[in-house]
């Protein structure tokens, strides 16, 4: 069988430079997998990608999402196209599934290629700014999420991915993922879910290995296209009052600040520091269970340690902070 060809966008990102070095880790991937990987310059190519090689092989695209012909071009090349990048450039993604759709597709590869877009459980923001909810959005709860609004966060694209044009042309997947261990503000009790970077990475392998085993003619059971959401929480979601608590308590532990207390901002101080419809994104509620990734695919989290991970990164920057 030939190597399958995937093309790859956002793979110098937080999320697509981990699931790639997770996947070259892999014994299989050598003799299973070409990549192409899109790039904005050879010199960031030379700096940021693993050495251009053979087993397997890896191949730069200079290029980015703004050059709609090369992603056409790419795309209609590739088996299966692995979309790490802006979740809410459309037309990327417009670009990306018309080179999937190109007719005839390559000699012994994909007749039905696949699309794995990562979107984010920002789509599922109430704007709430900083008040707690108890509405928890579960991925194989197919009718809540079809409430979502189209003016949702990166819900016009994600729209295009789950068209029912698809159907049978290209087996899509959205994954959605929440807070991937990072920071945040507000006062405190609006709630997220989170995951590791490490585990969504190797989420993405999971989900990548079990979409190939669908077969050519459509009779798969794997849920995607109209049910093509796939979440990727781990453990209790979490306020972004308790990540505010956990950095006061450390910056006072390191002896930068006398007090633990944490202030919460008001709407006039968030339009003076924070870029406009930051209180929105970070004071909404966001709360997702990843069903289909644990009962289907048979994914669970390994790292747990958010608090401790907080602490960490807080020591961490100030060490960096004092080193210069």
């Amino acid at each position: 069988m030939a190597p399958i060809r995937v093309f790859v966008t956002g793979a110098t990102g937080y999320i697509g430079s981990t699931t790639l070095a997770l996947l070259l880790k892999q014994e299989s991937t050598a003799s299973k997998y070409t990549f192409r990987i899109l790039v904005r310059s050879q010199e960031k190519a030379d700096r940021d990608l693993p050495p251009t090689r053979t087993d397997p092989v890896i191949e730069p695209v200079i290029g980015s999402l703004d050059d709609s012909d090369i992603l056409k071009r790419e795309s209609s090349n590739a088996d299966v196209v692995l979309h790490f990048a802006d979740a809410d450039h459309y037309p990327a993604i417009k670009a990306i599934l018309e080179g999937l759709q190109h007719q005839p597709r390559p000699e012994g590869g994909l007749q039905r290629p696949i699309l794995i877009h990562t979107s984010g459980t920002g789509v599922l923001l109430d704007g709430a700014y900083g008040k707690p909810s108890d509405v928890i959005y579960h991925d194989n709860d197919l009718n809540h999420l079809n409430s979502l609004a189209p003016e949702q966060l990166h819900r016009n694209v994600d729209l295009e991915i789950i068209s029912p044009s698809l159907i049978g042309k290209v087996d899509t997947y959205v994954v959605a993922p929440p807070t991937i261990w990072g920071f945040g503000i507000g006062p405190g009790l609006n709630k997220w879910s989170k995951v590791h970077v490490e585990d969504l990475g190797r989420f993405y392998i999971l989900l990548l290995e079990r979409s190939l085993q669908e077969p050519q003619d459509g009779t798969g059971n794997l849920p995607k296209n109209l049910d093509a959401y796939y979440f990727a929480q781990e453990g209790d979601d979490f306020t972004y009052g308790s990540v505010g608590e956990e950095i006061a308590h450390a910056l006072k532990e390191l002896g930068v600040n006398d007090s633990d207390t944490v202030k919460a901002t008001t709407l006039e101080e968030e339009e003076i520091y924070w870029t406009k419809g930051s209180g929105s994104l970070v004071g909404g509620n966001s709360r997702s269970r990843a069903i289909k990734a644990r009962e289907i695919l048979g994914w669970e989290p390994k790292h747990k340690d958010f608090k401790g991970h907080i602490r960490q990164e807080v020591e961490r920057q100030y060490n960096l902070l004092n080193a210069h």
